[in-house]
């Protein structure tokens, strides 16, 4: 039986791109017909927001699934893209988390409840929040593998050092063999911004495990927002959808 590969979303700053590049990434995985599950782990619930499911009827969500209200799979709803599946947010997935993290071993929550599903995907995508709390730390012992979003305009050594951390207690305390696939570099027009911010981060360490596709600077990735549309649906030819659906088969590919 293949089980799903699981990988979570990290960025440990807003405006790395963690949201967009869940709602996206997943989307282009289902394009690659490779049966996809988007998991919005995030009370800000953008990813439920963008993903294209607005005007779908559907009633059911994250919190009542670790509320145990319903199980699993009655959660998880079918968007406007064939091969991909959605496990939605809202912000009472906050107040859920407060009551959940009193608990010892909670943390292994979503790893557990993924075991009903992971055999029927290829992929399952978390998009977790931007910080160390409950549900980031409980998004990243579920995963198998951790895609850290950057982008050049922000500084990030001592979040990279804290990423370190943060997987050194995970492996330690819930025996997960969590690894960083690699690192995402969004809003981003040239190697060469790249390669100067490695430099000035003192990061050149990290230089092999930098994904070779970068997501550029594109009006369409606001304009899909604002549409509440992946960005393959709003334009499949822009520059970052393009590089959206080149990074998803490089990320197929590394994982194979």
């Amino acid at each position: 039986m293949v089980m799903s590969k699981i990988i979570t979303i990290a960025g440990q700053k807003g405006g790395t791109g963690k949201s967009v590049t869940a709602v996206n990434l997943a989307t282009s995985l289902a394009l690659l017909e490779k049966n996809t599950l988007l998991i919005d782990f995030d009370p800000q619930a953008f990813a439920t927001q963008w993903c294209g499911i607005k005007e779908l009827d559907y009633t059911s969500d994250i919190t009542m699934v670790l509320t145990g209200r319903i199980p699993f799979k009655e959660a998880i709803v079918k968007t406007q893209v064939n091969y991909l599946d959605m496990m939605p947010a809202v912000f009472s997935l906050f107040q859920v988390a407060l009551k959940l993290a009193k608990t010892p071993g909670n943390e292994k929550m979503l790893r557990l409840l993924l075991k009903d599903v992971e055999s029927e995907y290829d992929y399952i995508i978390i998009d977790a929040p931007s910080s160390y709390g409950y549900l980031s730390i409980c998004a990243m012992t579920a995963a198998q593998w951790l895609l850290v979003c950057m982008t050049v305009q922000q500084n990030c050594l001592e979040d990279f050092h804290c990423l370190l951390k943060m997987i050194k207690y995970i492996r330690k305390t819930h025996h997960v063999p969590l690894k960083i696939a690699g690192f995402l570099f969004n809003r981003c027009n040239f190697k060469k911004q790249i390669q100067e911010f490695l430099e000035d981060q003192n990061l050149l360490d990290i230089e092999q495990m930098i994904f070779d596709t970068f997501i550029p600077e594109d009006k369409n990735i606001k304009e899909s927002i604002d549409l509440s549309h992946p960005l393959a649906l709003h334009d499949i030819k822009s520059p970052a959808a393009s590089a959206y659906l080149d990074f998803s088969k490089e990320m197929h590919f590394f994982l194979q």
